[in-house]
């Protein structure tokens, strides 16, 4: 988050290479996979960036006149996605003193795929400790809660409600009981053509959705429980919930969306590197080779959007890989959009066999095994869990459907116990509060559970709730 970093994280000191923000156990060496081949990715449209950073009408003119067919425009970061057949489009494009670059509107896995195994929620009824948890069924699962003391929140009357979170993901269950009480419907939105934002109907894994249950999963007798779970829910479906890829151009504008409508905070359970080489791999292991020339330009359109719902006063998580590298002193490569300016990057922590019963006292601190991590790219850590050991020690949350439920681990199930964190502050302050002060209380209320908040691994420290709504 450099410019955030710099400036809130100076208190207490905060191509396209894609990675995965999600992992379980069938896909935990899915990295290791390699097309030597290095084919260019798919892309149906290109995206034109203008010098300017609004959209002025003389330039949307020009195109047509180009023989482009402006499919759709993000007119408040000066970008149009156009369709061409036209073999010289970018060139003939490139005349105009208005426009500074044209790039095919890539399509990519941002996340991998995955085939998680459903489950009913556990009946039992025994809780981690006293809480608003206490009444739902699978509470008991959720180690994650009791790592970032979120029952103390609960229970000191902090819950969320006065926040609202957009979830930029792969849609969600709409129809589902978790989130009967916060989503808001008629806000959440799809820029995934032929998609609508909420889920196809029956029963399985979502990403999005399980997003979304950690941070807002409602208190209702039922199932699980989320971070804040009185927040107002906003599903963005930025990535196609059959594919779990997506176009920039998507990612995007669901930034500019969540800006424009008065999001406090925004979880990106999503993640990119770009090497300065123009490597490409995708979320599956999968190595594609693009122009190094058009890196920047695509990073450039990234920061705009981000910088614009920025000043709008949104606070952005986002979920820093889980390729299990160590970016200090790493030039070549750039994280989309852990990397950019004026986020919070967040990385995972763990248990090692955890289990309510016979060994509840477990540290849940550890790095988990898939962290992406280094000081110069993490600000803070939250939960995100790992199979390495037991099914236990990843994170339980919603599923698609009724009464489904499942496990997943990676920096993807990290990011929204922060996210929820995030609304838990924002709430606290009447639901006015700017990014830079959100993440000054992140950071200053956060544990030191290594290196006194100077840490490879945990950055800043390990996300308090607790601490987070009563210093």
């Amino acid at each position: 988050m450099k410019k955030l970093k710099k400036l809130a994280l100076s208190l207490c000191a905060m191509g396209v290479l894609f990675t995965s923000c999600e992992k379980d156990e069938a896909t935990e060496n899915a990295t290791d996979v390699v097309n030597t081949d290095l084919q260019e990715p798919v892309f149906k449209n290109y995206m034109v960036i203008t010098k300017s950073t609004e959209l002025t009408k003389s330039a949307e003119e020009f195109l047509k006149a180009s023989g482009g067919n402006i499919v759709k425009t993000i007119p408040e970061i000066g970008i149009a996605i156009v369709q061409s057949d036209d073999l010289d489009f970018m060139q003939k494009t490139l005349k105009s003193k208005e426009i500074q670059s044209v790039v095919p509107d890539y399509e990519i896995q941002w996340i991998p795929s995955t085939e998680n195994e459903l489950t009913s929620m556990n009946a039992s009824t025994e809780a981690l400790s006293p809480s608003a948890g206490d009444t739902e069924p699978a509470y008991i699962r959720l180690w994650g809660m009791d790592a970032i003391d979120a029952p103390e929140a609960w229970n000191a009357g902090f819950t969320g409600k006065g926040a609202s979170v957009f979830v930029l993901d792969s849609g969600i269950d709409r129809d589902n009981v978790e989130f009967a009480q916060t989503l808001n419907k008629d806000l959440s939105a799809s820029f995934v053509a032929g998609e609508t934002y909420y889920t196809r109907p029956g029963r399985f894994t979502n990403h999005g959705t399980h997003v979304a249950g950690t941070i807002n999963a409602n208190k209702n007798n039922f199932g699980v429980i989320g971070v804040a779970y009185e927040a107002e829910l906003v599903a963005v479906k930025v990535l196609s919930e059959f594919t779990g890829s997506g176009a920039f151009s998507s990612i995007n504008a669901g930034i500019v969306y969540a800006g424009n409508n008065n999001a406090d905070v925004v979880n990106m359970s999503l993640g990119a590197t770009f090497n300065k080489n123009g490597k490409l791999t995708d979320a599956d292991g999968v190595e594609f080779k693009i122009p190094a020339k058009f890196i920047q330009e695509i990073i450039l359109a990234q920061q705009r959007a981000i910088d614009y719902a920025f000043n709008k006063g949104v606070t952005i998580i986002v979920s820093a890989g889980n390729d299990g590298v160590n970016y200090d002193g790493n030039g070549s490569e750039t994280k989309l959009p852990g990397s950019m300016n004026n986020v919070i990057t967040i990385s995972a922590t763990a248990p090692e066999g955890w289990h309510p019963f016979l060994n509840p006292d477990t540290n849940l601190d550890i790095p988990a095994s898939y962290t992406t991590y280094g000081r110069s790219l993490i600000d803070l850590a939250a939960p995100g869990g790992d199979g390495d050991v037991s099914q236990l020690d990843m994170i339980f949350s919603v599923a698609s459907g009724v009464d489904a439920f499942n496990y997943n681990a990676g920096t993807s199930m990290a990011s929204p116990h922060a996210a929820g964190v995030a609304a838990l502050i924002i709430a606290k302050n009447g639901g006015q509060m700017s990014p830079h002060e959100v993440a000054k209380q992140m950071i200053n209320s956060a544990d030191k559970v290594d290196g006194n908040g100077q840490s490879l691994f945990f950055g800043k420290g390990r996300v308090n709730a607790f601490r987070a709504v009563t210093e």
